[in-house]
């Protein structure tokens, strides 16, 4: 089954740029582009700081932590050499950039960024432009026309009645381990270290129908969750399983990620391979990051509302370390837009996510 996304959302906020690809009302695909991390394409000048213990491997400081690993591939490289490497996957919790080598130019002499990665509006305008009607953003309507180019709708506001704020559910909905069926079935996600294990679950539906439901949901969840590695579906106990198989494997083919449908395990579970470009959408946003970046967001949207000059922003002291380090430059950037002060407040009694505003 081939998608046909009809839009693209784009929403901007101080340091981070979220972007939703989307067919009608549903969402396909999610990308948030946060300036202190290191995304997926992009080139660095970074410096080798020592070998992998008990490998030929490289550590590269690319100047955004943690360290990452470069594959050699028999290349000889010495402690503070200088190089150009390419970002092949984003650190996850447990590991550092995937990085691979690259040409370094010769005006470069110094760590930092060589070239952006590719923005993922402008990859799904190439791969969907025949089918999209328009490009909804927020703001910054102007410099999204001049990426795309003329041949682009871009507007501030969307044709149909999906909004912004209904993207967010969508995306939250789909950090749930428990996906609901239309017949009365359900799927459980649960990812580990090692795999990702996909259970269904009949409910009130019959046997059949539970099966199939949950190959659409979990072809669009594997995408939208952005699931890579192995990952196995333990179908209801029933005859003639390939039949769901090659039912999975027809909904994967417009994926443009790689995904293998590899067949049936011996104890008859749905094998599947999927290839990791960037961290899942659980790791992007289950930390404490996107309550920084969303409290940065609120903060910004009272200073323009109230038309203060003045705002406190009071989160736990672990978000407020974030905000005035990591993200320093996206806390000068919402004070920069929004015209006016954020001042951040510790509060050792509040829990990881909570955020308060005041003017």
């Amino acid at each position: 089954m081939t998608a046909k996304p009809n839009r693209i959302f784009v929403s901007h906020g101080p340091g981070e740029t979220r972007c939703a690809l989307v067919e009608d009302e549903t969402v396909l695909e999610a990308v948030f582009i946060r300036d202190a991390e290191a995304q997926t394409g992009a080139v660095y000048a970074g410096q080798v700081t020592e070998r992998a213990p008990g490998s030929a491997d490289m550590f590269v400081d690319i100047g955004i932590a943690p360290h990452g690993l470069l594959e050699t591939k028999g290349q000889k490289f010495t402690g503070g050499q200088l190089i150009a490497v390419e970002v092949v996957a984003s650190a996850r919790a447990d590991k550092g950039h995937k990085l691979k080598i690259a040409a370094l130019p010769a005006n470069v002499s110094k760590p930092g960024l060589i070239q952006a990665a590719p923005h993922p509006v402008l990859v799904w305008w190439k791969a969907y432009g025949h089918t999209l009607d328009e490009v909804v953003v927020e703001r910054a309507r102007k410099a999204m026309t001049q990426l795309l180019g003329p041949d682009a709708t871009v507007v501030e506001s969307a044709a149909n009645e999906l909004t912004f704020a209904e993207i967010d559910e969508q995306i939250d909905a789909a950090l749930e381990a428990t996906v609901h069926l239309p017949g009365g079935g359900r799927v459980i996600f649960e990812s580990t270290s090692a795999l990702t294990a996909v259970d269904i679950d009949a409910g009130s539906s019959d046997i059949a129908q539970a099966n199939s439901e949950a190959m659409s949901a979990i072809a669009q969840h594997m995408r939208l969750r952005n699931l890579a590695g192995h990952i196995v579906v333990d179908l209801i106990h029933t005859k003639g399983k390939m039949r769901f198989v090659e039912q999975l494997k027809e909904l994967c083919a417009s994926d443009p990620v790689d995904t293998r449908i590899m067949g049936l395990t011996p104890s008859g579970m749905i094998d599947i391979v999927r290839q990791r470009v960037r961290p899942s959408l659980a790791e992007t946003l289950l930390n404490d990051e996107t309550t920084a970046y969303r409290a940065l967001r609120l903060a910004a949207r009272e200073l323009v509302v109230q038309r203060t000059a003045r705002v406190e922003l009071k989160v736990a002291p672990h978000v407020a370390a974030l905000l005035n380090e990591k993200l320093k430059a996206a806390l000068t950037e919402a004070r920069d837009v929004a015209k006016g002060e954020i001042r951040i407040t510790p509060e050792t009694t509040f829990a990881a996510n909570r955020i308060e505003v005041s003017a």
